[in-house]
């Protein structure tokens, strides 16, 4: 309503298009080859930057937490990582790399430190006496990895994906757009903003949008699953 009423207030279709025009463009835009092609070529390389982060982000900080040094080392480059801001790092990349690798690197630089962080955190609020117990008892290291750090640290890094998939998609697009990746949902946000189409550019937003909430919620099963 509040969508409706802005477009009926503003009576500029360059400036907001109605949400039926919306829905109705991204309708037709769904009909295209071309529109699942952009998808599926920025589902693949976002997610990989994604899953790349996920993993990397929680051995870094499992070795941060077994050694001191390491945590040195490590967290001021990824407090630099998390402060330099998602422009800067897209054409600093762009000026060295190929620019259809943009959205991994980017994707990958932007997750890595929402994942380390809340691991790094889950780590170091296991149960001390757990692990003393453990000690005392003999448990072997697996043991004490799959069903006391385990068992601790998966919410935090649930709950640092689940945030980290938002920041991937926003990330990539973002670097898909500034160096128009063809083929990419960004180069047609691109696009759209050249030709001043703003149904096409609300359309693929509401995309985006469901996309990013459909790989949230996949994710959640499958990490639901694993951890049962």
């Amino acid at each position: 309503m509040v969508w409706e009423g802005a477009n009926a207030l503003i009576e500029s279709n360059i400036i907001i298009v109605s949400p039926r025009y919306t829905f109705a463009r991204l309708f037709r835009l769904g009909q295209t080859a071309d529109f699942w092609g952009s998808i599926g070529m920025s589902l693949g390389r976002i997610m990989y930057g994604f899953c790349l982060a996920l993993v990397a982000g929680v051995i870094f900080a499992m070795a941060s937490a077994k050694s001191k040094i390491f945590h040195r080392l490590v967290l001021p480059a990824i407090n630099v990582i998390n402060a330099i801001p998602i422009a800067s790092f897209t054409i600093i990349a762009l000026m060295a790399m190929n620019s259809a690798n943009l959205p991994v690197f980017v994707a990958f630089v932007t997750v890595l430190p929402i994942i380390f962080y809340n691991t790094h955190k889950g780590i170091e609020s296991t149960d001390p006496a757990l692990i003393e117990m453990a000690n005392i008892f003999g448990v072997p290291s697996w043991k004490k990895t799959l069903y006391i750090y385990l068992k601790t640290v998966s919410p935090y890094v649930l709950s640092a994906a689940n945030a980290g998939i938002g920041f991937a998609w926003k990330s990539g697009i973002a670097a898909e757009l500034i160096g128009v990746v063809r083929g990419t949902v960004g180069a047609n946000l691109h696009t759209a903003r050249i030709f001043l189409q703003t149904g096409d550019l609300f359309a693929w937003t509401i995309a985006i949008v469901l996309l990013s909430y459909a790989m949230e919620r996949v994710f959640r099963l499958i990490f639901g699953k694993v951890m049962k």
